[in-house]
């Protein structure tokens, strides 16, 4: 999941001021290159045991003179004008930095979940520098799950698969992102070799308002449970939908009824246990 479900700051990305837009870009390309971004992290839950395996790191933006933005107020602009390869590297960087972090002073066992646009997957120069980022913090690719985001951009499903088979012998395990909407469509559990899937929020948010959603939930558990891949629940934010997802057997849930994303420091031991 790489958006959160609120923002705040005022929008620019999306301006039809051409001048807005391009010292929006700019401040971006500023940011990431000089380290104004951060991360802020969410347990995801085991629902059999209780306990949160992987944490997912959530980019934030804090703008000067404007607030905290969150992810969905530059993640479209970064992936339009070419952006997007430089900030997935960035926040794959920073989470190697705070695993580290994370094994020495929370959980020695903890993975972190990162978003990585499909964008960035179709190189092949970007593999390469998360095997190179891995070995320069002496760690393992095995010790992240890479969760990945297709966008509304063409995707060249060719070329992800190659990335995920290529990181897949180092040991990477890969979420689809979205699943059960148009850009994570039924094909790619079958195009690509990927261990878990995050069912999309729009379904979660009708949970008891709608009996297809929770059908449509109920047959995405199923399907992937045959297929021997996982499913996570994200954005969960109501007891009701908690207990539904619970009743059927998910794998994992992730929200703010158990969790909001904090940052690295914030993020204390007592908070890995439901």
């Amino acid at each position: 999941m790489r958006f959160s479900k609120t923002s705040t700051g005022q929008f620019l990305a999306g301006s039809t001021d051409a001048n807005d837009q391009q010292a929006f870009l700019k401040n971006l390309s500023v940011a990431i290159a000089q380290n104004e971004l951060c991360l802020h992290y969410q347990p995801r839950y085991d629902l059999l045991t209780g306990k949160a395996s992987v944490l997912e790191a959530l980019a934030r933006w804090q703008r000067p003179s404007v607030g905290l933005l969150y992810p969905e107020t530059f993640i479209t602009a970064a992936e339009q004008h070419g952006l997007i390869f430089q900030l997935d590297l960035w926040v794959f960087e920073q989470s190697c930095k705070d695993l580290i972090w994370f094994r020495e002073n929370l959980d020695a066992s903890i993975k972190l979940s990162v978003n990585i646009s499909a964008l960035s997957c179709e190189s092949v120069y970007f593999s390469q520098k998360l095997i190179e980022l891995c070995k320069k913090h002496q760690l393992s690719l095995s010790d992240f799950v890479l969760e990945i985001t297709f966008s509304q951009h063409v995707n060249d499903i060719r070329k992800v698969k190659a990335f995920c088979e290529t990181l897949g012998n180092f040991g990477a395990q890969f979420c689809l992102d979205d699943f059960g909407t148009g850009q994570s469509p039924l094909i790619n559990l079958y195009e690509l070799p990927v261990n878990n899937v995050i069912i999309d929020r729009a379904f979660i948010e009708n949970i008891a308002q709608s009996k297809r959603s929770e059908s449509i939930i109920k047959h995405i558990v199923a399907l992937t449970k045959d297929l021997g891949i996982k499913t996570v629940a994200e954005c969960v934010e109501k007891q009701y939908q908690y207990k539904f997802i619970s009743e059927i057997c998910c794998d994992q849930i992730q929200g703010h009824l158990m969790q909001r994303p904090v940052g690295r420091e914030r993020l204390k031991t007592a908070m890995l246990s439901l």
